[in-house]
C-alpha cells in the first residue's frame, strides 16, 4: 500500500519530518502564545508544560457556532458558554491537567483564553519566542492542538507551516493583540483561584504535592460557586461588549430571542440533544440574562443576574436529612491525579486525623497476597457448595458477581461515561439489587463484600434500610428515599451498603422506581463522579417496572443454608470474616487505574449483541489474578452479565399462569390472544395502594407479551410471545394449525 502523509508540515516552505516536541521546541523558545480552534488536555500535559509563559485562546469547536452569523452568532455563543458552565467543562478540562500544568495555571504562567458572547474563533496559529535571546518562531496552517492534528496514523490532512525569525512573526503578533485580545475572557473563572488560594491557606503543614491535590478537587459547594461566577463572567463580557461598540446595542433583545426557541414548536429545541437537561438549563440562564426597561430589553446587571441564576445553580448541599444519620466514609475519584509510576490510582481517602487531607488509596499487592485473596474467596464459595440447599456452579458464579460489581463500584461512574450514548448509558447500572430469602446468607455476603472493600479501619459495615432514619422521623419513609437520592448524588464514590430494603420499597413507585431512573437520567448532568448503590432485599419482594428494571442489575442469592450444618456455617463464616482484608481491592484499583489510562481499552462489550457488560474489565483483571499464581479459573467464576431480573418477573408469571390463577387466562382463539383478569390478585388481600398484588405482576410484565395498556382490570397477552416468555409449552398451537401459514386472512 502506498503510504500516505496526511500532516504536512513545512519548515521554511521545504517539507520536513519533525516531531510534536520540535515544532513546538521549548528548549529553544520559553514563551507561547497559540490560538486554536481546539485543544486536548492531554496535549497540553505532553508538550506544553514547563514554558516560561504560556497563553494559550481556545475558539468554540461547534459546528453550529461556526455556521452562524450576526445575531445568530450571539445567541449561539451565549447558549453556548452557559451550556458549558452547567455542564462544567472548564472544571473538567482543568481536572484533566498533570499537577504541574495546573500550578502553572494557579502561577498564572499558563493563561486560558476564549472569545466572549458574539464570537468565534476558528483561527490556528502559534507564537513562540526566546524572551532571552529574541529569537522567534510563526507556525500556521489547520491544526488544532491536538495528538491526531499530527499524527499520520490519522487519514486526516493538515497543514502546519513554520517560519524562525520572520517578518510574518510580527505581523501576526500585531494581528492578535490589537484584533483578538480585546474580544477575549478567561476560561477560568477568578473564583477557582480565590477557591484553591484559600484551601491552600488552610492546607499550610502540607508538603506542597499533597496541598495542591487537596486544594484542587473540588467538592460540591466549590463547583456551584465557580459556576455561579462563571455566569457572572458572561453577564459583565456582555454589558461590557455593548459599552465598548463590540457588540451591537440591540444585544439584550437578540438575547431575549433565545427563550422564545424554548418553546414547544421550536424545532430548534425539539431536536433531540445528547444532553437535554444540560441544554434546558442554558437557555433557561439565557432569560435570566435579560431586564426590560423603558419597553426594550437589555442586559442585566451582574448583581441582579447573580440573584435569579442562585434558583438555577443552587449549591447541591447533600445534606442529611436528620441529624442522626451517620457520615459515609469519604472515598473521592480524580482522573488526573493518576500516575502509575507513583502508584497512584486516582482515588483519595481522608486521612483520620486531618479530615482536609487527601491520601491516595490503593497499593500493589505481591504475588502471595493475591493468591492468599483469591484462596478466601475461593473458601467463601466453597462454603456455599457445603451449606447451601440445591446449590450449583452457576449459583455460585452470581455471589461472585457480585463481589465483582462491588470492586468496580468506584469506578461505575468512569464506565458510564465512556458507555456512548444515553441508551448505552442505562446498560451501566449504578444500583445492584441482591434478592435472597430468609437463611439465604444475603445480609453475610453483604457484610464480606464490606469487609474486601474497605477504605479504612473500625467503618459500619453497612446501613440497615430501616435505621438509615431514626423513629419519629417526620414522613420516614419518604424521607429515607430522599436521603439515599441525596447520598447518591454526592461526589463520594464509595458505595452505598444497605442491608434489608423491603418490598415497598420495590413496589411503591414514588420510593424505588423514581430513585433509580430519576438519578441515573440525571446524575451524569450533575456529577463527574459518584457513588453506586448495593443492596439486599427479599427476592419475593423485588420488583421494579421495565424502565427502572433497565437500569439497575438484580442477581438472586436465594438458596438457603442447611439448619442441620447451622453450627459448622457460623464457624466457617466467622473463619472467613478473619481472613478477610482489603489487600486485592487496593491491588484491583491500581490495575483498574491503569484501564482508564490505557487509550486502546475497549469500553463497550457487547454480549450476543445484547446489552453491554459493563464488568468486562473487572473479569479481565480478576482472569489476570488467576494468570498470575498460575492457577484456573473456577467453575463458578462468571463470565458474563447476568439477568436475574427478567427471570425473576418470568418466574412469576410462570408460577401465576402454571397455579391457582390458571383458570383466569382466557384465550382468544381470533387474536390469538390471552385475557387475564389481573384484579383476581387482589381479592382476599388486606394490601392496596401500590402494594397491590396486581401493581407487583404489572411491573413484572414484559412489554414485549403485552397488547395495548397493561393498566386495566384485564391485561392482553399475545399468546405466543407469552409462552415463549414464560418459557412454557403452547397449549393453544395445536388448535389452530393454519394460522402460521394463513394469519387472519380470510
Amino acid at each position: 500500500m502506498t503510504e500516505i502523509k496526511t500532516t504536512n508540515v513545512l519548515y521554511e516552505n521545504q517539507p520536513v519530518t519533525w516531531s510534536i516536541r520540535q515544532i513546538f521546541d521549548k528548549e529553544k523558545y520559553d514563551t507561547l502564545v497559540g490560538v486554536t480552534y481546539s485543544v486536548s488536555p492531554k496535549f497540553v500535559n505532553q508538550y506544553l508544560e514547563s514554558f516560561k509563559q504560556v497563553t494559550l485562546v481556545v475558539g468554540i469547536p461547534e459546528g453550529s457556532i461556526q455556521a452562524a452569523t450576526n445575531e445568530e452568532l450571539i445567541k449561539a455563543t451565549v447558549k453556548y458558554a452557559n451550556k458549558q458552565t452547567v455542564k462544567k467543562e472548564s472544571l473538567k478540562f482543568f481536572g484533566n491537567l498533570r499537577a504541574p500544568v495546573k500550578q502553572e495555571i494557579l502561577d498564572r504562567k499558563f493563561v486560558m483564553k476564549v472569545p466572549q458572547p458574539g464570537y468565534s474563533i476558528h483561527s490556528k496559529f502559534y507564537l513562540l519566542e526566546n524572551s532571552q535571546t529574541g529569537q522567534t518562531r510563526v507556525i500556521v496552517g489547520s491544526a488544532n492542538l491536538s495528538n491526531q492534528a499530527f499524527d499520520n496514523n490519522f487519514n486526516q490532512f493538515e497543514e502546519v507551516l513554520l517560519y524562525d525569525n520572520s517578518p510574518l512573526y510580527e505581523v501576526m503578533e500585531k494581528h492578535y493583540k490589537q484584533d483578538l485580545a480585546p474580544i477575549l475572557t478567561d476560561y477560568l473563572p477568578q473564583e477557582l483561584f480565590k477557591i484553591v488560594k484559600k484551601k491552600k491557606k488552610d492546607l499550610q503543614d502540607l508538603q506542597p504535592e499533597d496541598q495542591l491535590v487537596s486544594a484542587t478537587i473540588f467538592d460540591d459547594q466549590d463547583v456551584t460557586q465557580i459556576q455561579q461566577a462563571e455566569v457572572a463572567a458572561t453577564v459583565d463580557n456582555l454589558k461590557n461588549g455593548v459599552s465598548l461598540g463590540i457588540l451591537p446595542e440591540n444585544t439584550g433583545e437578540v438575547v431575549n430571542q433565545i427563550q422564545d426557541e424554548k418553546s414547544p414548536t421550536s424545532s430548534e429545541y425539539q431536536r433531540k440533544h445528547e444532553d437535554q437537561n444540560a441544554e434546558k438549563l442554558s437557555y433557561e440562564l439565557a432569560s435570566d440574562f435579560v431586564t426590560s426597561r423603558n419597553n426594550k430589553h437589555l442586559i442585566a446587571a451582574q448583581p441582579t443576574v447573580k440573584k435569579r441564576v442562585v434558583k438555577r445553580l443552587q449549591v447541591k448541599r447533600i445534606e442529611k436529612v436528620a441529624d442522626t444519620v451517620a457520615e459515609r466514609p469519604s472515598l473521592v475519584f480524580d482522573e488526573s491525579t493518576i500516575d502509575l509510576l507513583a502508584k497512584k490510582s486516582g482515588l483519595f481517602v481522608q486521612d483520620t486525623v486531618n479530615k482536609k487531607k487527601l491520601i491516595p488509596f490503593g497499593k500493589y499487592a505481591t504475588t502471595e497476597q493475591i493468591r492468599r485473596s483469591l484462596a478466601t474467596i475461593n473458601h467463601l464459595l466453597k462454603n456455599y457448595e457445603q451449606f447451601t440447599i440445591k446449590y450449583d456452579s452457576d449459583y455460585g458464579a452470581r455471589v461472585y458477581e457480585a463481589i465483582l460489581y462491588a470492586f468496580t463500584a468506584p469506578f461505575i461512574s468512569v464506565i458510564r461515561h465512556h458507555a456512548g450514548s444515553e441508551e448505552e448509558q442505562k446498560d451501566v447500572p449504578q444500583f445492584l439489587f441482591i434478592g435472597g430469602t430468609a437463611n439465604s446468607g444475603k445480609s453475610s455476603l453483604l457484610r464480606i463484600i464490606s469487609r474486601m472493600t474497605a477504605i479504612h479501619q473500625n467503618v459500619t459495615d453497612f446501613m440497615d434500610y430501616s435505621t438509615i432514619l431514626p423513629e419519629g422521623t417526620h414522613n420516614k419513609k419518604s424521607q429515607t428515599v430522599q436521603q439515599l437520592s441525596n447520598w447518591l448524588q454526592e461526589s463520594n464514590v464509595y458505595p452505598l451498603l444497605v442491608d434489608e430494603i423491603p418490598g415497598e420499597f420495590f413496589s411503591k413507585s414514588s420510593y424505588g422506581e423514581n430513585l433509580v431512573v430519576n438519578t441515573t437520567n440525571t446524575v451524569d448532568s450533575q456529577q463527574e463522579n459518584y457513588p453506586a448503590f448495593i443492596g439486599t432485599t427479599n427476592s419475593d419482594g423485588y420488583t421494579l417496572p421495565e424502565r427502572a428494571r433497565r437500569r439497575s442489575y438484580y442477581l438472586k442469592n436465594d438458596k438457603v443454608f442447611d439448619d442441620k450444618y447451622k453450627q459448622e456455617s457460623v464457624i466457617a463464616y466467622n473463619q472467613i470474616l478473619a481472613e478477610i482484608d482489603n489487600t486485592l481491592f487496593k491491588d484491583f484499583v491500581l490495575r483498574f487505574a491503569d484501564r482508564i489510562e490505557d487509550e486502546n481499552q475497549q469500553w463497550e462489550y457487547y454480549e450476543n449483541g445484547g446489552k453491554i457488560d459493563f464488568l468486562h474489565i473487572t473479569r479481565d483483571i480478576f482472569a489476570s489474578y488467576y494468570e498470575m499464581v498460575d492457577e484456573a479459573l473456577p467453575i463458578f467464576f462468571p463470565e458474563h452479565r447476568y439477568d436475574d431480573s427478567q427471570e425473576s418477573s418470568q418466574e412469576k408469571w410462570r408460577k401465576l399462569y402454571l397455579g391457582s390463577s390458571n383458570e383466569y387466562f382466557k384465550y382468544n382463539k381470533e387474536t390469538d390472544t390471552l385475557i387475564f383478569k389481573i384484579s383476581t390478585l387482589d381479592e382476599n388481600t388486606s394490601r392496596f395502594g401500590d402494594n397491590r398484588p396486581s401493581k407487583v405482576y404489572r411491573d413484572a410484565l414484559s412489554p414485549k407479551v403485552v397488547n395495548g395498556n397493561p393498566e386495566g382490570v384485564d391485561v392482553e397477552l399475545d399468546a405466543p410471545a407469552f409462552f415463549e416468555w414464560i418459557n412454557v409449552k403452547n397449549p393453544y398451537i395445536s388448535r389452530n394449525p393454519f394460522k402460521k401459514f394463513f394469519g387472519n386472512s380470510k
